[in-house]
């Protein structure tokens, strides 16, 4: 119970920080992202008719905003485990690279980034 209230503590952070991609005219939140990578269900992922978005983090989000985003991802064990089955899905389907993982999911979109440091 206590990891949850942290969990939605650190989405609704989150949700604070906008950025845009390239693959939408409206900015798309952090917490958006991260809700969606909880959330997908990894079992029903259908590489062939997905959309993927290279981001460079450095473009879109400040220092601040990329440690909050390696923290949840280090320290939530949902956000952990799906961003790991998808990006080895799409690792292996030669979608996206060894030196990519998957950071957020917004309806059939992907996007991932190169390895966090």
């Amino acid at each position: 119970m206590k990891r949850l209230r942290y969990l939605t503590l650190l989405t609704a952070m989150l949700a604070t920080f906008a950025f845009t991609t390239t693959a939408s005219a409206a900015p798309i939140t952090v917490g958006t992202l991260l809700s969606g990578l909880i959330n997908v269900n990894v079992g029903a992922v259908n590489v062939g008719n997905i959309t993927v978005v290279d981001l460079d983090l450095t473009n879109v989000l400040n220092n601040n905003q990329v440690e909050i985003l390696k923290n949840v991802l280090n320290n939530s064990p949902i956000a952990s485990n799906n961003s790991d089955i998808l990006t080895n899905l799409l690792r292996n389907a030669n979608i996206i690279t060894g030196n990519q993982i998957v950071v957020g999911v917004l309806g059939g979109t992907f996007f991932v980034t190169r390895l966090l440091p």
